[in-house]
């Protein structure tokens, strides 16, 4: 009886353990539900209490562009614009660092990954 390569494949999955997580299924993994629950209230409150700043930001954004005569202009916009979304988000960062480290968790560096014992992207 001859076993094709499809069946060993399917039959060596079957038989091997899960020894592996996808990298959203760890990011949780170190935090109890109460902690989840206090950074996700966390998170929702930063939201809505910055959401006049956000849209603030866009409304100069769209009023820089529409002012905009050349070409260097609106380069001049885009970078003001991502300068500002850049403090924006330090913002953020630095506001649920201070929760988590209140709850007893690391702070996020905001690389690709933390320097948890994985990979830093580059």
């Amino acid at each position: 009886m001859r076993i094709s390569n499809a069946s060993l494949a399917l039959a060596a999955l079957m038989a091997a353990p899960v020894m592996t997580m996808a990298p959203s299924a760890m990011a949780g993994r170190d935090q109890s539900p109460e902690q989840s629950q206090v950074l996700f209230q966390a998170r929702k409150t930063w939201f809505k209490d910055n959401y006049q700043r956000r849209l603030e930001l866009l409304q100069s954004h769209q009023l820089c562009v529409d002012s905009a005569a050349s070409a260097n202009a609106i380069k001049t916009c885009r970078k003001d614009m991502k300068k500002a979304r850049k403090s924006l988000k330090q913002d953020y960062r630095a506001y649920v660092n201070k929760v988590r480290n209140q709850l007893g968790l690391p702070a996020r560096t905001g690389k690709k990954r933390d320097a948890k014992g994985r990979k830093l992207q580059a």
